[in-house]
């Protein structure tokens, strides 16, 4: 299947912050990003902002710059971290050393991508995190589905010696 219709598949509905100081960088992925099906929610322009804006609207998936004036990324990234632990945090910057590669992934960025950067690798890696995180969650229900039967099981046993 082409990668553009996979994007428009797998991406439907899902929801982005996006979050540089820079508008017309912010200007320029939303739209990319909108092009390829994701709906763009809210933008930020710093790492408070950031905070505040995902803690407001919830998206899916964050896209966020870490040099930023008045409260960075590496703030909004253990920040958001703290409000949803599951939270996909992609980070975009041009900042390349391998310290602050460290600092975020173990802070808890979702993935790390360099500016400047493809717009096929920006929608390859959220689509790659999205559909890890449904196949988590999936996984998860199937595990909870088995606790219940297996707690019907015991509630079953249990009354039936009443």
């Amino acid at each position: 299947m082409p990668l553009q219709d996979r994007d428009r598949r797998d991406m439907a509905d899902a929801t982005a912050l996006v979050v540089d100081d820079d508008a017309d960088t912010a200007d320029v992925l939303s739209e990319f990003l909108e092009l390829k099906g994701i709906t763009v929610v809210g933008k930020a322009r710093d790492g408070n902002d950031a905070v505040l804006s995902y803690a407001d609207l919830r998206p899916d998936i964050v896209f966020l710059d870490v040099l930023m004036s008045k409260g960075g990324g590496f703030l909004a990234v253990e920040m958001i971290r703290r409000i949803e632990p599951d939270a996909l945090i992609i980070v975009v910057t041009s900042d390349n050393r391998d310290e602050t590669r460290r600092r975020l992934l173990d802070l808890g960025a979702s993935a790390i991508i360099y500016k400047p950067y493809d717009i096929g690798e920006v929608m390859d890696t959220a689509n790659m995190l999205l559909m890890r995180l449904r196949h988590d969650l999936l996984e998860d229900i199937e595990h909870k589905k088995d606790q219940i039967r297996r707690l019907n099981e015991l509630l079953s046993r249990r009354f039936q010696g009443c």
